[in-house]
């Protein structure tokens, strides 16, 4: 008999990430497939919710484009943020974890919404790394094969990664990319003797030639290339590869390069000027946000060391150059300057100076009014090209420190806004050499990243955007057109182990001796305890010198020094299925760095030893001030909670990098426990564990890994 109820159907929901499975969806062994917890029956009206319906509508829609059988945890959720951002000229701030699938996801979405909104534009997606470019480029592949839709794609590695020259000739190969970029306009200029071959067959005139038409035509129809596999093309056709990739630009739906690509006015000019690409034309992605901040003050900030001066110095003597009288000045500048910070500061301490303290110095130790010296550094940089011209001539790099040194100095007396501040500091290697260090550095990111409101619409991502207006702010995005989405960690919480060392510190007045010893004495017994790779972050070199001093280990170590290169980490960790990493916090072996086998994480464990903030130097202090005027009270916590946040986020972001991966976080520092935790995200604080003695951790861990 029929009352009048509705008829109820089975269904399996996560109390926890709230998803609901039908009786068919749900899994045999009932765990949600998004976070691992086990489901928990419940009967619903069978009326299909409007919500439900229309997820399903556009999984529909996105499934011509997605190229995999299933989506990730969270996944849909990604996609569909992305397509509305690119529909609705946006700005969005995507935080996804790893393991969300986030490349394919913004992939994925630009080819929905282009469906939906044929006057879409094109997709620019930049990456910070070769690695991630890579990704990029095969996930275009994936698409092409499952949908078969035509699309172009035009995929930039570095200029001097795409020179034949540069793989060619072994002089060009170990040269810096700043003399790399002289080298090339000095080449197809015929300065360096011939002419560039490779050039010369690919224009005819300005315009492209009937070879690099033709070889255009062939990669379009072939479909998205690799770089390496255009590289190979465009070497056997005798044409430069990196213009064959510009000229495809005019034509391309996808472009994929670095940041550089919107943040630097002539690059951006070059590519998307040329290629006829209108800025409001344009949906951008830059990968790996959370450190777009630094990006881009950096791109405005620059260093000199008196090692290049006493290049410069050699240079002007071996090509007979009247000039040594200023560049002996300059170091001896430079020397005197670094006497003084050494003796007051000690060693990777930065001591800001006025523009005016070098200037004033080198005028009076030349004899020369202010004018007359920057005439002089006008005259040398004019030199500094004829040393480059005649090092190539006689079949050495064509380099040229002098024309380094006048650039920099150019930059030094000209650029006099506030926002920049000029600095000295003292290095000194592992051999005891010390370094002078002139440096420039732009506090305020914003003189580049703010063309990101000319765009037709951006998304930001990364797995750690946890604070979404710091990146508003501090790059100055337009507040009104920006959305943000932050999504769960999918992978199961019981994974993972946090666990806060609460007798340790590496706070700034509690550092001796004594502290040392005791978190040399917890590494060597956390080490000892956990069987695998393990790698331990500090927060600068000083510290991680202080604590490698005094630790003694069994297991192969290796220590992150600054020409660190990550091939060599590679190797040494899979080479050993037991060993210790020792790196920096914000190095280069902490951020965006993929350390998986097969897809799994190559860690068992990661150490942060301290809390990264950034180092209470002068320098520091000017960011903290200059933020201070701009952003009043939020200026403590943009100039050094969020960064440090960043950086330990980063640095633990190294262990779960799949559902199957299993490990622990250590932090080794009381503050970890106390306010700072309110800064981490939910899922860190509701299973960070803290303990006092070294006893109970080393028994909470062999605990988890024999569960």
């Amino acid at each position: 008999m029929n009352i009048g109820y509705p008829p109820m159907d089975r269904r399996f929901v996560c109390r926890r990430c709230g998803e609901v499975y039908t009786l068919n969806e749900y899994l045999k062994d009932r765990f949600c497939r998004r976070c691992g917890t086990l489901l928990t029956e419940t009967y619903e009206a069978s009326a299909t919710r409007p919500e439900e319906e229309k997820k399903k509508n556009f999984q529909v829609l996105v499934k011509d484009f997605f190229p995999y059988p299933s989506f990730r945890p969270f996944q849909v959720e990604a996609i569909k943020f992305a397509y509305e951002i690119m529909r609705n000229g946006k700005i969005g701030l995507l935080s996804s974890p790893c393991g969300t699938g986030k490349s394919i996801s913004v992939l994925t979405a630009f080819f929905a919404a282009r469906k939906s909104t044929p006057s879409l534009g094109k997709l620019l997606v930049l990456t910070r790394t070769k690695n991630q470019l890579e990704i990029y480029a095969r996930e275009l592949k994936n698409i092409k094969n499952h949908s078969d839709i035509n699309f172009t794609a035009s995929i930039f590695k570095s200029k001097r990664e795409m020179c034949p020259y540069a793989f060619e000739d072994p002089n060009i190969k170990g040269i810096s990319y700043r003399d790399f970029l002289h080298y090339c306009k000095g080449l197809k200029s015929g300065l360096f003797g011939g002419p560039c071959t490779y050039y010369d067959r690919t224009y005819d005139g300005w315009k492209p030639s009937w070879r690099a038409r033709l070889l255009v035509g062939k990669i379009k129809s072939a479909g998205p290339l690799l770089p390496d596999e255009v590289y190979e093309i465009c070497r056997s056709e005798k044409l430069c590869p990196y213009e064959i990739t510009r000229i495809l630009t005019r034509y391309a739906d996808i472009v994929i390069g670095n940041y550089n690509y919107i943040l630097i006015d002539v690059i951006r000019g070059s590519v998307l000027g040329r290629a006829g690409i209108k800025m409001k034309e344009v949906n951008c992605v830059f990968d790996e946000a959370h450190s777009l901040p630094y990006y881009a003050a950096g791109t405005l900030s620059d260093e000199l060391s008196s090692r290049s001066v006493a290049r410069a110095r050699k240079e002007v003597k071996t090509f007979e150059i009247d000039d040594s009288s200023f560049l002996n000045a300059l170091y001896t500048v430079m020397i005197n300057f670094g006497k003084d910070v050494y003796k007051k500061y000690g060693s990777d301490v930065e001591h800001i100076i006025k523009a005016g303290d070098l200037v004033s110095s080198l005028s009076e130790a030349l004899g020369v009014g202010s004018d007359d010296l920057i005439e002089i550094i006008h005259e040398l940089a004019d030199k500094g090209e004829v040393v480059r011209q005649r090092r190539s001539e006689v079949g050495k790099s064509p380099v040229s420190y002098l024309s380094r040194c006048a650039d920099f100095l150019l930059d030094w007396i000209g650029l006099t806004d506030s926002k920049y501040v000029r600095y000295v500091k003292v290095e000194v290697d592992r051999e005891g050499k010390k370094r002078v260090r002139l440096g420039i550095r732009c506090l305020d990111p914003a003189l580049t990243s703010s063309v990101i409101n000319d765009l037709r619409s951006t998304i930001l991502m990364s797995g750690t955007l946890w604070n979404p207006d710091y990146y508003i702010d501090i790059l100055g995005l337009e507040k009104s057109r920006c959305q943000s989405l932050e999504l769960p960690n999918p992978f199961p919480p019981e994974n993972r182990l946090i666990i806060v060392d609460k007798s340790v510190t590496t706070k700034f007045e509690k550092r001796n001796e004594i502290q040392w010893k005791r978190i040399s004495d917890h590494l060597e017994q956390l080490i000892q305890k956990i069987n695998g790779r393990i790698a331990v972050y500090f927060p600068s070199y000083e510290v991680m010198q202080e604590v490698s001093r005094a630790v003694n280990l069994n297991s192969p170590l290796l220590i992150e020094e600054r020409n660190t290169k990550i091939l060599d980490v590679l190797k040494f960790l899979k080479d050993n299925g037991r060993c210790v990493v020792f790196g920096v916090a914000r190095g280069k072996v902490s951020e965006g760095v993929d350390m998986t086998e097969e897809g799994r994480s190559m860690f068992s464990a990661i150490v942060i030893v301290g809390l990264p903030f950034p180092k209470k130097t002068e320098l520091q202090m000017a960011l903290h001030k200059y933020f201070q005027e701009k952003f009043g009270e939020k200026a403590t916590e943009y100039a050094n909670n969020i960064p440090c946040l960043n950086a330990l986020a980063q640095s633990a972001g190294r262990l779960i990098r799949s559902p199957e991966d299993r490990g622990i976080i250590v932090i080794m520092d009381w503050r970890a426990a106390g306010r700072f935790k309110d800064k981490l995200p939910e899922d860190w604080k509701s299973s960070m564990e803290a303990y006092f003695r070294i006893e109970k951790i080393l028994g909470r861990i062999e605990g988890f890994f024999r569960t």
